[in-house]
């Protein structure tokens, strides 16, 4: 074969970025990073418009700098600063403070009051093990005989952290989990300064720098050869190219239905990553002459289901001066993404949401507006941390997957990022073994 090297990562998102500059920065191991697009950067990709950078959907950096993707710039020596941002809740025409930008700001919180407030500190300390990721959001609210400022702020969490308002699927244990993280690293989220594109040059200058990793871009991983159920290469961008391991950095289905892996997968595995389901949401980026808030806080909405964000205000540069730039999200289901009268009538709602959660309506400059995929896999009771697909691909040798669709603990961009962290002593044990 032409090429030759220890690792082939397919998928320059934040999962595979991250990888890659975890296992090539020291120079143990040689590197081949594959990008399907034009750019690296997956779902957390940055396009320019009129002087605004705007993310590919909605994207805070759950657990703020001391998350996984914080790690993971500190590995690499990046100064990239990922500032804190709170959390908040719009109910009854109000704006109420829920997790500020440091876990003691939860004292002064108006979301719950202080007996529904112990019971969910209470819950995200004892829901836990296994069967907790199998308790649907619904499901927990009915059997704890919640108020209504509980069941109001637990569907809005999920909204905000599940990514779905499908109360009966969501899973309360991966909510409880994620506030566990928060209370052991005291941040709930946050947004990098000079937004995502600072995050993803970062990463792309730690790659570049290493002589032991080539990225090629264009370029889609169309086979795993593995003979004896042993990976020894890929066919990529019609070129085979040696391999001592393979790390599939791409949604789980993916795994199933566009990469040929020879021999093939087991039809069980198979069916189990293909009918792994996707979250999609309703996106908007718009841009505004001027500021409508000062509110630095992530919004997290019930009737409609949304999530709204002042984003420029957690980092001024994704603005132009005196302009601002405001996010929205809304969970839907698959079934509507073509439905192009529900799409308008919810964007419409947004709109109205906005105008009422921070007093003025919008002076727009412009408005971007997509249904797009937000998560490979949601985390729905069945699909839900412990039954999702591992890291280590089963029956093979040296084939892993990586991404916010394994498990590994998170959510969202920082289980991502987490997955690499785990992967990144499962693949350097792999091959020193193998070279041993």
């Amino acid at each position: 074969m032409p090429g030759r090297y220890d690792v082939v990562i397919a998928g320059a998102g934040i999962a595979g970025l991250s990888l890659a500059v975890l296992l090539s920065t020291e120079g143990r191991y040689s590197v081949l990073l594959l990008e399907s697009g034009s750019a690296p950067g997956g779902r957390f990709r940055v396009v320019e418009r009129d002087g605004y950078l705007l993310d590919w959907g909605v994207h805070a950096c759950l657990l703020g700098s001391r998350g996984a993707i914080g790690n993971v710039l500190r590995r690499c020596g990046s100064p990239v600063r990922i500032r804190p941002a709170g959390m908040a809740v719009f109910r009854d025409g109000r704006l109420l403070p829920f997790v500020g930008e440091r876990l003691l700001s939860v004292l002064g919180q108006k979301v719950l009051k202080a007996a529904s407030l112990a019971r969910f500190g209470s819950a995200a300390l004892t829901v836990r093990g296994k069967p907790s990721y199998d308790i649907t959001v619904s499901g927990w609210l009915g059997r704890n005989r919640s108020g209504e400022d509980l069941e109001s702020a637990l569907k809005a969490l999920s909204i905000g952290l599940l990514a779905t308002d499908r109360y009966d699927r969501a899973s309360a244990g991966e909510l409880f989990a994620f506030f566990r993280q928060v209370m052991r690293r005291g941040v709930a989220a946050g947004y990098p300064e000079g937004g995502w594109r600072s995050v993803l040059d970062a990463l792309l200058e730690t790659v570049k720098r290493s002589r032991r990793c080539e990225i090629r871009l264009n370029t889609r991983l169309g086979r795993v050869m593995a003979p004896g159920n042993r990976v020894e290469g890929v066919t990529a961008g019609g070129e085979d190219i040696e391999a001592g391991a393979v790390v599939c950095a791409f949604p789980p289905q993916s795994l199933a239905g566009e990469v040929n892996i020879d021999p093939p997968l087991p039809d069980e595995y198979r069916h189990r990553l293909s009918s792994l389901e996707e979250s999609v949401g309703l996106c908007i980026e718009m841009g505004l002459s001027r500021p409508v808030t000062g509110e630095r806080r992530i919004a997290f909405s019930v009737d409609p289901p949304a999530l709204l964000w002042a984003v420029s205000n957690a980092s001024p540069a994704v603005a132009p001066p005196g302009k601002q730039l405001l996010q929205f999200f809304s969970p839907i289901d698959k079934e509507k993404r073509d439905d192009r009268a529900f799409i308008a009538k919810r964007t419409g709602e947004l709109l109205e949401l906005a105008a009422e959660a921070f007093g003025a309506s919008p002076d727009e400059e412009f408005r971007r507006v997509m249904v797009t995929t937000i998560g490979g896999v949601v985390p729905f009771s069945g699909q839900s941390r412990p039954h999702r697909p591992g890291i280590d691909v089963p029956g093979y040798d040296g084939l892993f997957i990586i991404g916010d669709g394994v498990n590994a603990g998170g959510l969202g961009g920082d289980l991502a990022a987490r997955s690499a962290i785990v992967a990144e002593p499962m693949v350097a044990d792999y091959l020193d073994n193998r070279a041993g």
